[in-house]
């Protein structure tokens, strides 16, 4: 009996080695999919743009992969894909993140919707999928951009989009010993303006515990907050355009307000109850 035991603990042990690895959070960011392979066009449904809203809101610092600073480490950086099932009955999707290699490192519970529309089943099942990663409670620590080193692109010609042999075509650095990091922060170093706007096509915001998405357009920017009063999750709550002026917040109601992004692109909306500002996340 006790050689029994003794083998139940040693293949345990076996287990635990074989699932422990690199705590998410020791990764200083994440790039989600433009294009799961169960979608047949980019961010079909603004399914993709939700699940990067998702990971930044929940401790990541995730980007697009043409969103993403110049001269980092690509095996600094995770991989997050979706696999979803629609269906007549049942919507299932799965968050998957992998690493620079292309091992899975984290699978989420299957999220499930009965919804009939089909826009709306993807939503509630990301959603519901992702309380596993909310659970991980990842902080994500920041980008490190590494100096003096020549950029290269690595691409694989056989895959267009993250799989089980994913490697994605990002700018990374050569893996140079010695090298001494530049720290930046993640959501400002690809913005470049005079006036501090956002080139980012997407950024988080925050107010009174309240969270905000500000998505590049066109036009200017549109302005979400999160709320489940929303089908999809997400409130238009006003628009934003630039003047030669400045900056014009165009509400729901078509009210004209005047705002700016300060230095630390943080948004400001000047409200007849006084300026209200939106943090942004990092």
């Amino acid at each position: 009996m006790k050689k029994v035991n003794v083998l139940v603990v040693f293949f345990m042990s076996l287990v635990i080695q074989g699932y422990s690895q690199k705590p998410l959070s020791d990764y200083s960011y994440i790039i989600v999919s433009e294009q799961f392979e169960f979608q047949d066009e980019e961010d079909k449904y603004q399914l993709n743009s939700l699940i990067k809203f998702l990971y930044n809101k929940y401790g990541f610092h995730a980007y697009f992969k043409d969103e993403v600073p110049a001269n980092v480490r690509r095996c600094d950086g995770l991989y997050a894909d979706a696999e979803g099932k629609p269906g007549f009955i049942i919507t299932k999707v799965e968050h998957v993140i992998r690493d620079c290699d292309g091992n899975e490192v984290f699978r989420s519970i299957k999220g499930k919707s009965d919804i009939k529309d089909y826009k709306k089943a993807y939503y509630e099942a990301a959603r519901e999928a992702f309380k596993s990663v909310r659970d991980l409670y990842v902080n994500q620590k920041e980008i490190s951009v590494y100096e003096d080193v020549t950029a290269v692109k690595k691409v694989n010609s056989n895959a267009t989009k993250p799989n089980k042999e994913m490697v994605t075509s990002v700018v990374i650095a050569n893996e140079v010993k010695n090298e001494k990091p530049k720290e930046v922060n993640s959501s400002t170093s690809e913005t470049v303006s005079k006036e501090n706007l956002p080139s980012a096509k997407f950024s988080n915001y925050s107010n009174l515990d309240k969270t905000f998405l500000l998505r590049k357009t066109k036009e200017g920017y549109s302005f979400y907050e999160e709320s489940s009063a929303s089908e999809d999750g997400l409130l238009l709550i006003g628009k934003i355009i630039g003047l030669d002026t400045g900056v014009l917040f165009i509400d729901s109601n078509k009210n004209k307000l005047t705002a700016h992004f300060d230095a630390a692109q943080n948004l400001i909306i000047e409200k007849e109850e006084g300026e209200v500002v939106y943090k942004l996340e990092r």
